[in-house]
């Protein structure tokens, strides 16, 4: 029972998180929102499939942003002239 609760919601086979562009369709019918929905859900479905979740690809796409060079010491800290 206690073993699953780490692992990310899912609602039939999508995200629970895909069904909240489903929501806006079902609250505002509109081919719009219609057409954002469909795209939500096959984000979600790309994601869920390479086995990733919104949070893990926030922080692919911030790693991919900033680069691969992380360095030790903050930027605050360093000693620039010394």
């Amino acid at each position: 029972m206690w073993r699953n609760t780490a692992l990310p919601v899912r609602i039939a086979m999508l995200d629970a998180r895909a069904c909240i562009p489903v929501l806006f369709v079902v609250t505002y019918w509109s081919w719009t929102t219609l057409y954002i929905a469909l795209l939500g859900v096959m984000f979600f479905t790309v994601i869920s499939w390479f086995g990733l979740t919104v949070p893990a690809v926030l922080r692919v796409m911030r790693r991919w942003a900033n680069g691969a060079v992380r360095p030790a010491v903050p930027a605050w800290k360093r000693r620039r002239l010394a």
